[in-house]
């Protein structure tokens, strides 16, 4: 294995690819400096930031910056650059930044100083300027640091100079690393979780990165939810505020991570209790070999059918996939609520447990209280489930006797939960197919099924 496929052996997304294409394109095209990875939450973009650097670093300086870790600051240009002066001066280890880590007298802290807020030499974070910029130099910077300021604001040609200075600063700095480790000159500035921080400082660290940081073989890669930076942004500027255009200043390009596929994902997920089957057709289709119903009527997928054309997958795993489909879940939704999903099995008899019901109710859980709370009033659960699934993603699954709806089977599932079990018992006399199988499991098991309401709640606990 070579160290590339190592730093992606847990790609179960698939997401190298995506890394090739955008080292390719940002070396192609020396006018992009900045490039936002723009994905929600919990679609994966540490994973994908995090992967791509170790890779990238083989041959390309490269550094990381956690700014979520950093917002407790005033002035996210200090961590920034106090960033790139740890990860360059030993080697490029990626490590956490915190408040410790700024200790000593640098160049580019210098260069960074008359560029900084008034004031900010004054305190910076509880730090003495003496730790921040040098021993003995605190009694001059912070008596001058006001004159400074309100000196660069006078004079335009002034400020000029010190933002060229601190350009050419920077361009040393990365340049003395690729010679020294003997990289490529090019270098890659990650910034990840701007979306988690407090929506000032994620404005001042773009503000930061567009005025100082637009220098030659240098490239920004910043991952960020931009719907939600844009709400964050109005609610420092007001709700009429073009945020969506004021953050189109900042990027030069924009890519988004495909999660549509979630298959290898999903495969990954074992389940260790053996749970009740709905007789789901992994494959998608029956055209012979299923008896009556296989042979006579053919059934073949809809376009919204769920299926699989590889080995390995099983009805649990296709279940996973289409709720988080229907449910329009991102990554660290899915691997939370299949962690909740397991506890719920853990929970009951071996024997006793049917995947989808507990899937579907943890599932709506988290997307509408309204929604989940309904589910368990036989009055009113099959009118909820329908109102939700107008509004969700179609999906379906194929069985030996046709194509149906997540939202079908849920209502299915949610008249059996509010019915007595003698009602149970004469549904299951009267139905056929799937349909029959559930309602007599539902019967036999019908003292643990009774308890996934308090269950689920429970397992909702869990992060």
């Amino acid at each position: 294995m070579t160290s590339a496929e190592g730093f992606w052996a847990d790609d179960e997304m698939d997401r190298k690819p995506s890394s090739d294409f955008l080292t390719s394109y940002l070396l192609a095209n020396p006018g992009i400096k900045v490039l936002n990875v723009n994905s929600p939450w919990g679609a994966g973009k540490t994973f994908f930031l995090t992967r791509w650097a170790k890779e990238l670093s083989e041959k390309h300086v490269c550094i990381y910056f956690n700014a979520w870790e950093t917002d407790f600051s005033s002035e996210p240009l200090v961590a920034l650059v106090t960033c790139i002066e740890q990860q360059t001066k030993d080697g490029l280890v990626l490590e956490s930044l915190g408040a410790n880590v700024i200790k000593s007298s640098t160049e580019l802290i210098r260069k960074s100083a008359p560029l900084i807020v008034k004031g900010l030499v004054k305190k910076y974070v509880g730090l003495d300027v003496d730790v921040l910029l040098g021993e003995g130099a605190g009694d001059d910077v912070a008596k001058g640091a006001e004159e400074l300021v309100e000196s660069l604001v006078k004079e335009q040609s002034k400020a000029l100079q010190h933002v060229e200075e601190f350009k050419v600063a920077v361009c040393e700095r990365l340049k003395a690393a690729a010679v020294n480790l003997q990289k490529e000159s090019t270098a890659f500035i990650f910034i990840d979780e701007l979306d988690r921080c407090r929506p000032t400082y994620a404005i001042e660290l773009l503000e930061r990165i567009k005025h100082f940081f637009e220098i030659e073989n240098c490239r920004f890669i910043i991952a960020s939810d931009s719907a939600q930076l844009a709400h964050s942004i109005r609610a420092v500027y007001g709700e009429k505020f073009s945020s969506e255009h004021y953050l189109s200043r900042f990027f030069d390009a924009e890519f988004r991570l495909d999660n549509r596929n979630i298959f290898s994902m999903a495969k990954t997920f074992s389940l260790d209790v053996l749970s009740f089957k709905l007789g789901i057709i992994v494959r998608g289709s029956t055209t012979g070999g299923y008896g009556v119903h296989g042979a006579e009527n053919p059934v073949y997928p809809r376009v919204d059918t769920v299926l699989s054309e590889e080995d390995g997958y099983t009805e649990y795993s296709l279940v996973l996939v289409g709720l988080a489909r229907f449910f329009n879940v991102q990554l660290r939704e899915l691997i939370r609520f299949h962690q909740q999903i397991v506890s719920i099995s853990n929970a009951l008899p071996r024997h006793e447990f049917h995947y989808f019901w507990a899937a579907f109710l943890i599932f709506s859980k988290a997307a509408s209280d309204e929604v989940y709370s309904s589910i368990f009033m036989a009055d009113r659960s099959r009118d909820a489930i329908d109102v939700f699934s107008k509004k969700a993603e179609p999906v379906s699954f194929t069985f030996l006797e046709g194509v149906e709806s997540i939202g079908n089977i849920a209502s299915f599932y949610a008249k059996l939960a509010g019915s007595s079990r003698e009602i149970v018992h004469e549904i299951s006399r009267n139905s056929s197919g799937w349909q029959e199988d559930v309602a007599r499991d539902f019967y036999s098991s019908y003292k643990y099924l009774v308890k996934y309401q308090k269950l689920v709640e429970l397992a909702h606990r869990l992060s």
